[in-house]
Order: structure tokens, then C-alpha cells, then sequence
């Protein structure tokens, strides 16, 4: 009797045991629901925010290039450049969590490195020096100049060795095309693209050019460009030929003609925006009439 009474009492022990583990089971499953639950609509609710967060500087990084677009037109009623970068102040109040940044570049104040090679395929060896001048003025090795017009000109003969390896054989339709040209290294490119470009009208803006340009021009050494440099920032050049008037530019400046010029004609525009943290940034370049020869967006 005694037995039986203790088996029915570890019975009944051993069900309530039984329905306290299930019940704890259930909990924990209903409770990792619940987490699973929160965390999905954690992650749907942050991707609609950043969504929201991304057009909405998407639009507004596009607003900053029509503002640029302004300031270009405004450049254009100018007699003469005398910025190379300008950045511009952005007058509306978006909120406390979001920033517009508009920079304009003035693509004539770089050497444009496309024109080393003649529209017809034909080497522009005036231009190709100039190139080989510019690296130098940079402590850069000059080979990289031959490296890069076997990369753009049509032909098929290397100028050094493995030189037109898979070479695109056509100018350059972004300056960001070097990371593609072999034997060039990353932080060549760093450090010269500043300098470069490949949508001016090849003519340099004596204005705005910087020293290393400046120095890359044919007969033109640091000293000189020094003194133009000096020469430009109290009395900009209101033409090409009044860089004659600098001291020892005589008669270097008459040979100048054609190379040179004081108003610009091409510019990139930068905006970037950023909406809590979500930043959307658009490259543009544009000539004076607003023509669009570039566009990308980041």
C-alpha cells in the first residue's frame, strides 16, 4: 500500500515537472519570438529610415549642383578667373542633421592629360614633355608620362616594356581611368591627380594655375612660375598677354599665345549631402553654357 501511495506521488511529481519544463520551453520559444519580432521590425523600421535618409540627401545633393550651375554662370559674367576652388557658403537651414558641402574646381587650372596624344592618334610631343615636366615637379618618375600615352594612343607600340599591356587604345573619359593604367602606382596617382584632367580645353588658366602646371609649360622653370604666381595674386591677369609683364616673361610670355588664358571655361562642381549620417555625393563638370561633360554620383 505504502508503495503504490510513494509511486503515485512521484507520478504526480514527475507531471508537474513535465508541465513546468514544457511551460518553461514555451516561454523561452514565445520569448525568442518576441526578440526575433522586435529585431525585424528594428531592422525594416532603420531600413526605411536610412532609405528615407538617402533620398532625401540624394535630393538635396542634387539641388547643391543646380546652386553650383549658378555660381558658374555668375563666373561666366566675370572678365577673368581668379580661383582655382571656390567653396560655397550654403545659405538654407536644412535641420540639425543635415549639411550641404558645394565645391567648385576650376578644371583649367589643371593640365589636361589627354591632349599628349593628337585627336588623328599622332603624339603631341610638346604636350608629352610638359607631362614628363609636371612628374618631375612632383619627384615623380617621368616614365610614368610614357605610360600613359601608350595607354590612350590608338597604336600597338610600346614605348617601354609591356608599356601597351591591355591598353585602351582612346582618351581617358575620367581621370580615375589611371588606377587602370599598369605600372602606375596609387599613390602616383594621389599625388598628381590635383594637377590633372581630362575635360578642359587643354588651354591653362594662368589665373588659377598651380605651381606644378605653371612649371610644366615649355621654358617656364620654378622661379618663374614663382614670380607669376606672386605677379597674379595683387594684380590678376585681365589677358593672356599681360603675363609679359612679369619679370623675365618678355619674351617667353609672346610664345605663350594659344596656351594660355585668363578666364575658364570648365569646372567640376562637388556636392555633398549628408541627412543623419547618410551622405550622398554627386561630381559633376560643366562647361560655361552648362553643358554637362561629366556626372557621377556616389
Amino acid at each position: 500500500m505504502k508503495q503504490n501511495v510513494y509511486r503515485s506521488l512521484v507520478a504526480v511529481h514527475c507531471q508537474e515537472g513535465s508541465a513546468l519544463l514544457i511551460t518553461l520551453l514555451i516561454m523561452t520559444l514565445l520569448t525568442s519570438l518576441a526578440v526575433e519580432f522586435a529585431y525585424e521590425v528594428y531592422v525594416d523600421t532603420s531600413a526605411l529610415s536610412n532609405w528615407s535618409n538617402a533620398q532625401r540627401s540624394a535630393l538635396i545633393a542634387s539641388s547643391g549642383q543646380t546652386l553650383g550651375a549658378s555660381s558658374i554662370r555668375d563666373i561666366e559674367k566675370s572678365g577673368y578667373s581668379y580661383k582655382a576652388e571656390t567653396i560655397l557658403p550654403v545659405q538654407k537651414d536644412f535641420g540639425d542633421n543635415t549639411r550641404l558641402e558645394i565645391e567648385i574646381e576650376d578644371e583649367n587650372s589643371k593640365f589636361n592629360i589627354n591632349s599628349i596624344i593628337n585627336p588623328n592618334g599622332t603624339t603631341n610631343e610638346s604636350a608629352l614633355s610638359s607631362l614628363k615636366k609636371l612628374l618631375e615637379s612632383l619627384n615623380i618618375d617621368m616614365s610614368a608620362a610614357d605610360l600613359i600615352a601608350d595607354w590612350i594612343d590608338p597604336d600597338h607600340e610600346p614605348r617601354l616594356r609591356d608599356s601597351e599591356y591591355r591598353a585602351k587604345n582612346t582618351q581617358l573619359w575620367s581621370i580615375d581611368e589611371l588606377l587602370s593604367v599598369p605600372g602606375i602606382e596609387n599613390k602616383t596617382i594621389k599625388k598628381t591627380l590635383p594637377y590633372l584632367t581630362v575635360h578642359s580645353d587643354g588651354m591653362i588658366n594662368i589665373n588659377t594655375a598651380p605651381l606644378p602646371v605653371i612649371v610644366s609649360m615649355k621654358d617656364l622653370n620654378e622661379t618663374l612660375a614663382r614670380r607669376i604666381i606672386a605677379y597674379r595674386e595683387t594684380t590678376p591677369f585681365e589677358q593672356w598677354y599681360d603675363v609679359q609683364k612679369v619679370s623675365g616673361m618678355e619674351t617667353i610670355g609672346r610664345q605663350l599665345g594659344g596656351k594660355i588664358k585668363v578666364k575658364s571655361s570648365c569646372f567640376r562642381i562637388t556636392s555633398r549631402a549628408t541627412v543623419n549620417n547618410i551622405t550622398r555625393i554627386i561630381e559633376s563638370v560643366m562647361d560655361t553654357s552648362l553643358k554637362v561633360l561629366f556626372w557621377r554620383e556616389i
